[in-house]
C-alpha cells in the first residue's frame, strides 16, 4: 500500500469514492483535523487538537439531525449548580464528553428537568467523573430527552456515588491518590469541559 510522508494536493480535483479510515478504537496520536469512522458506533469523528468530536449526522440505520451542548465551567465546586439548555424537541443522548483541565477529578450529574425548580432524573446511574485525559460516557440510566425539558448540571461531592468504568474504559488507577485542590468555597482549580451529543427523535 502507498505510504504518502507529504501533502498530496490534487489541484481542486475531486476525491472520488474515497472512504473514512474506518476502525473498532481511536487512532494512536491524532492530530487536529483528523477524521476516522467508528463502525461499532456507525458514527464518524473529527479530532479538533483536544478530543474526537462525532462529525456530520449520526447514523443508526437512519440519518438524523445531531444536536450538542457544550458548557465551560473555570474552577468548579460542589456549589456549582445551573441549567444549561432548554430542549425544544424530543431527543436521545448518544454521548456525553467531559475533560478537566488539570490532573484533579470533578464528578457531576446531568439531569433532564421539567422544571427548574424541581427535581429530574438523572441521565446516568452514578455521577460522571471529568478527568485530564478526558472521558466520554455511553451507558445511561435515561438517554430519552423529553420536549420542553431542561437539561441541569450539578457537580457533586466523590463520595456522592461510585463510578465504575466499563470493561475496557480508561479509570483512575487503584489506589492512586487525588492531587490537591485549592480556591474558595471548595473550589477545584482548572477548566471543566461538558460535551453533550444527541439525536432528535
Amino acid at each position: 500500500m502507498p505510504s504518502f510522508k507529504s501533502n498530496l494536493d490534487i489541484q481542486q480535483n475531486q476525491l472520488l469514492n474515497a472512504v473514512l479510515h474506518t476502525l473498532r478504537d481511536l487512532p494512536q496520536n491524532p492530530v487536529a483535523g483528523q477524521l476516522y469512522y467508528n463502525e461499532g458506533k456507525q458514527t464518524a469523528y473529527l479530532y479538533n487538537g483536544n478530543w474526537w468530536m462525532p462529525w456530520g449526522e449520526y447514523s443508526a440505520g437512519q440519518t438524523q439531525q445531531v444536536k450538542q451542548y457544550f458548557l465551560n465551567i473555570p474552577n468548579p465546586s460542589t456549589k456549582t449548580s445551573m441549567v444549561f439548555a432548554r430542549l425544544y424537541e424530543a431527543q436521545d443522548v448518544v454521548r456525553i464528553d467531559s475533560h478537566f483541565s488539570t490532573e484533579s477529578i470533578v464528578n457531576f450529574l446531568i439531569e433532564s428537568r421539567n422544571s427548574v425548580n424541581e427535581k429530574g432524573f438523572s441521565l446516568t446511574v452514578d455521577p460522571i467523573q471529568a478527568v485530564y485525559v478526558g472521558t466520554e460516557t455511553t451507558a445511561f440510566a435515561n438517554s430519552t430527552l423529553p420536549k420542553d425539558n431542561w437539561l441541569y448540571l450539578e457537580i457533586v461531592q466523590k463520595d456522592a456515588g461510585t463510578v465504575v468504568p466499563k470493561e475496557g474504559d480508561p479509570g483512575v488507577t487503584p489506589g492512586a491518590e487525588e492531587p490537591p485542590v485549592g480556591g474558595i468555597d471548595g473550589e477545584i482549580l482548572g477548566l471543566l469541559t461538558i460535551t453533550i451529543t444527541c439525536v432528535v427523535r
